[in-house]
């Protein structure tokens, strides 16, 4: 896939991550994503300063790959779009 050789995958994710307030205005979406920051702040207390740093890479990683769903994911959507329809 040619935009993963390139960083076109990233201006997916920009946009995507443009979009997140309309996914926010589902509920069950919300409440996990709130959860989810929550925990990350309540483990990110708990840890040493060496372990802090080791976390946050495990964060950047997440989100770094998080970048490449997010394309991969608009792309299955553009090319099965429709067929995604009659499931």
């Amino acid at each position: 896939m040619e935009i993963f050789d390139n960083e076109d995958y990233k201006f997916i994710g920009n946009f995507i991550e443009q979009k997140i307030p309309i996914l926010k205005e589902n509920k069950k979406f919300k409440e996990q994503c709130f959860r989810l920051n929550e925990t990350i702040e309540k483990l990110e207390q708990s840890l040493s300063e060496k372990q802090k740093e080791e976390f946050d890479e495990i964060i950047q990683l997440f989100y770094n790959t998080e970048e490449y769903y997010f394309a991969f994911s608009y792309s299955l959507g553009v090319k099965y779009g429709n067929d995604l329809k009659k499931l």
